[in-house]
């Protein structure tokens, strides 16, 4: 199984990409047939049957530890409160349990990532307390820039944060090792006790979610992590923008890209779609009023990751939307220096609809 994932990672982006096409071209279709006919059950199969085809290949990712993250708008307390029976299981009968989470606190994340996130840092916090009684306490708030740790400060983005920390009364983490504990191969574990890689893939997932993992100072004794994600914008942000705006389309196959124009035209957009990165460069040089671009990650010739580089030089801030079958280890290592969004194929039209409403 582990030589199926790795030659799913390798085909990923081409299969997400071609299962992108047929389902977005099924939802245009549907949406021109009466909903109650053979033929609108028959795209509902269609529509279907491609979303497990995706939901699969996401399976066989997993055993090449690769990563595919699927964002939707996130209620946190509401999240926690589903997780508190597991986590308490998880911690065992001698170490207790207090959850303190604010209700309203909403974020676009990858439920599934952040769960796994979620638990890990509880498992940490049970071994770090070891077979003594202790107490975790999971808290729940929303900051402002001006609440963040004082180091934080240089590098997190002037934003409100979803703030969810963990805190345990252990012996806390030494100082000597501080500054090691998010390494990919850094480990204090002794052998058959874990692979020691916890802490570094919990710290990749929120990083690819657009927030922040921080060991904080625990308020007495212990250890405190904090994950540190945007707060959601209101639903009437994302709403179908006004004055017909511009955006470039960069997509190399050919359906997929006649069906995400065809559906932005239809959400409101004027759409410029181009087969690749050459062709996306001259657009943005003869098209001015161009407000955002939307490129696939892999593509011949410039990528997806150069040509925001590229456009950006030209145009500082430019909003950007990445979207790919499958962001490969060398493509996230260069996504870390762009502060642009993620989409993951094969997505719904809505879902791309709602990431561009995001940005302009």
């Amino acid at each position: 199984m582990q030589g199926v994932g790795l030659l799913a990672a390798g085909l990923a982006h081409d299969l997400n990409t071609m299962l992108g096409g047929i389902l977005a071209a099924a939802e245009l279709l549907s949406a021109r047939v009466p909903p109650d006919g053979d033929l609108a059950q028959d795209l509902g199969a269609i529509i279907s049957q491609a979303e497990r085809a995706g939901a699969l290949i996401r399976k066989l990712l997993a055993f090449s530890r690769q990563e595919q993250l699927r964002p939707s708008r996130i209620d946190l307390a509401r999240l926690l409160a589903q997780m508190e029976p597991v986590l308490r299981a998880l911690l065992g009968r001698h170490i207790g349990l207090s959850l303190q989470s604010r209700r309203g606190t909403t974020v676009d994340a990858d439920p599934q990532a952040l769960e796994r996130v979620v638990m890990n840092l509880v498992a940490n916090a049970r071994d770090a307390i070891g077979s003594q009684p202790g107490h975790v306490t999971i808290g729940l708030a929303c900051v402002s820039h001006a609440d963040l740790p004082h180091d934080a400060k240089r590098f997190m983005p002037e934003r409100a944060y979803a703030a969810l920390s963990v805190t345990d009364d252990g012996p806390g983490v030494p100082p000597a090792l501080r500054a090691r504990i998010f390494e990919p191969y850094f480990t204090t574990k002794g052998e058959g006790a874990g692979t020691g890689l916890g802490l570094p893939t919990a710290y990749g997932l929120i990083k690819q979610s657009g927030g922040f993992l921080l060991l904080d100072d625990a308020p007495r004794r212990g250890a405190r992590f904090t994950i540190y994600l945007p707060v959601a914008r209101n639903e009437s942000d994302h709403a179908a923008p006004s004055g017909q705006p511009l955006l470039l389309l960069a997509e190399d196959e050919e359906l997929l890209r006649s069906c995400a124009r065809r559906g932005l035209e239809q959400a409101g957009y004027d759409v410029i779609a181009v087969a690749d990165g050459a062709q996306a460069e001259a657009a943005f040089a003869a098209n001015p009023a161009i407000c955002a671009l939307v490129s696939d990650v892999r593509m011949p010739g410039v990528d997806g990751v150069e040509l925001a580089r590229r456009l950006r030089a030209r145009r500082p801030g430019l909003p950007v939307l990445l979207v790919s079958g499958y962001a490969d280890a060398s493509a996230r290592e260069a996504l870390g220096g762009l502060d642009v969004a993620f989409l993951a194929k094969p997505f719904r039209l809505a879902d791309l609809e709602r990431s561009v409403a995001a940005l302009v």
